[in-house]
């Protein structure tokens, strides 16, 4: 009878899942909206820099300047990482928010991609800002 009970019990499977791949491409929010990219580039800068571009069909986009290697890198006007988002309306001109203040963490660089998370405020024309948060990039190099 103990073996009948022991033959029933499960085995407890203590392998932990691997975590899901983080997907291609770049999203954030901004003003309460999630946006994703409906493409995402990536070109390089001068040096070890690389230039990210994520953009959408309709609304614009992000830029954001990062250096090649893991790390955490404040948005100033002073450091190597920059960011900036352009709002791009179906009549007029293209609104460019440059950012004052934010952070750009790069969590993998690889041969082939470079991937991580970014959050900033930008100022625009006059006194608006535009703050953009929980950001991702997961872009081909």
């Amino acid at each position: 009878m103990a073996l009948a009970t022991l033959a029933a019990c499960s085995k407890k499977d203590d392998a932990t899942p691997a975590p899901a791949p983080n997907p291609e491409g770049m999203s954030w929010t901004v003003d309460g909206n999630n946006v994703t990219a409906t493409t995402a580039v990536s070109q390089a800068a001068s040096g070890t820099l690389v230039t990210l571009a994520g953009a959408t069909s309709s609304t614009g986009g992000v830029f954001l300047d990062v250096p090649k290697v893991v790390g955490t890198y404040p948005v100033t006007s002073t450091s190597d990482a920059s960011a900036s988002y352009v709002v791009t309306p179906s009549t007029g001109s293209s609104q460019f928010y440059d950012a004052t203040t934010g952070t750009i963490v790069v969590s993998a660089v690889s041969a082939t991609s470079i991937s991580g998370t970014f959050t900033f405020t930008g100022a625009g024309t006059g006194a608006a800002t535009k703050t953009l948060t929980n950001g991702k990039f997961n872009v081909k190099l």
